[in-house]
């Protein structure tokens, strides 16, 4: 049975087709229909459940529960819970129970001069007006200052700056620029041209903001100072000073390379010298070895002349001893024949006290009237 609609109603005609939808889904309800509506009707209350309900924190991101409304054995005790909540999906009570997100990713303050800054806002970075910073010597300077820093424990940085970005307003922005007063103003402008020290400071000022902060849940990564600007007059000086300060390690390095020239020149000195004493040295043995050498050869000299001599002495005696033995009057003979060879004819007395021995010279020779040498 259709439901009655006037053809001259718009009304009745909206009416018309809200009754024929209704009758349709009741049409389900029929005995045939009944486990076809049964199942659509699940998926259609999980669908809606799982859109009111549940909350999805993603894989960069954590995050503590609020509990607005206390419901026993449902609900927590209501307030801040101290459970970090990891990525995942969770089931909350709508109206009771709400997450606190905080990013896991490092994100930037950047203190950066308005001309300076281009393009777009990007997601992770928050500009703001550079640090304006006395130094010691009483110039002002802008830096350039880029904080990276990250959330450590969402549940202190709740309970210290509250939900929402207010940790980064009063922990990293309010901060920042007392902090870097209390580093980078103890330096002098031309300071910050040194890298050295430049990095140094960089270092003293992370540490100086993560002794606030980390107490708070924050944690600052890297301080990275760049740009600094000054006056014009400030910038003369600088010059003039970096110039002097040039001037002045040139004429230190001048005098050490000087010093290092002397000691190399002490140094060579000292090496002829020592080089000198030891040709002396060498000169020395040489001459030590050549005069040893030579007594050396004179004492085999002489002991090679001691024999020859001896062995003279020692040929002479046995020819000596030859001249007394057998056959020895022969040899006299011989030499006396020798002796005597120029002589035509000799007549000597043969016997008696005066006669003729060959054994006996100096008679031989009074006997011819002959005086001897050693006589005259």
């Amino acid at each position: 049975m259709k439901p009655y609609s006037s053809p001259s109603s718009g009304g009745g005609s909206k009416l018309s087709e809200f009754l024929q939808k209704v009758g349709g889904f009741f049409s389900l309800l029929r005995p045939q229909g009944v486990v076809s509506g049964l199942v659509i009707l699940g998926v259609g209350c999980f669908i809606i459940s799982y859109g009111i309900c549940a909350s999805y924190i993603r894989p960069d991101e954590f995050a503590v529960k609020q509990v607005d409304v206390n419901l026993p054995l449902l609900t927590g005790p209501q307030g801040i819970q101290t459970n970090i909540y990891q990525a995942g999906t969770y089931w909350l009570i709508p109206g009771c129970e709400k997450f606190l997100v905080f990013p896991k990713s490092v994100r930037v303050v950047t203190l950066h001069s308005k001309e300076r800054r281009e393009g777009t806002p990007e997601k992770y970075v928050r500009y703001e007006e550079a640090a304006h910073i006395q130094t010691s010597d009483g110039f002002f300077i802008n830096l350039d200052v880029s904080i990276l820093y990250r959330v450590v424990d969402p549940y202190k940085v709740i309970k210290a700056f509250g939900a929402g970005l207010l940790y980064e307003q009063n922990g990293i922005i309010l901060q920042a620029e007392p902090t870097l007063k209390a580093t980078m103003g103890t330096l002098q402008p031309e300071d910050l041209f040194n890298s050295r020290i430049r990095v140094t400071k960089q270092e003293e000022a992370r540490v100086k903001f993560n002794e606030f902060l980390t107490p708070r849940g924050l944690k600052v990564d890297h301080v990275l100072i760049r740009y600094p600007q000054y006056h014009e007059a400030v910038q003369a000086r600088i010059e003039a000073r970096n110039i002097q300060e040039q001037t002045k390690l040139k004429n230190i390095e001048g005098a050490k390379l000087a010093q290092a020239q002397a000691d190399l020149n002490e140094v060579e000195k000292q090496g002829e010298a020592n080089m000198t004493i030891k040709l002396m040295e060498g000169s020395n043995f040489v001459t030590r070895l050549a005069a040893q050498m030579e007594a050396y050869q004179r004492i085999k000299q002489s002991d090679a002349n001691k024999l020859t001599l001896l062995a003279e002495a020692e040929k002479q005696k046995l020819i000596n001893d030859s001249y007394q033995g057998t056959g020895s009057d022969r040899l006299i003979g011989l030499e006396w024949a020798k002796v005597l060879g120029g002589l035509d004819t000799i007549v000597l007395q043969s016997g008696g006290s005066n006669g003729f021995d060959p054994f006996n010279v100096d008679r031989f020779l009074k006997q011819l009237k002959i005086s001897s040498p050693e006589a005259k």
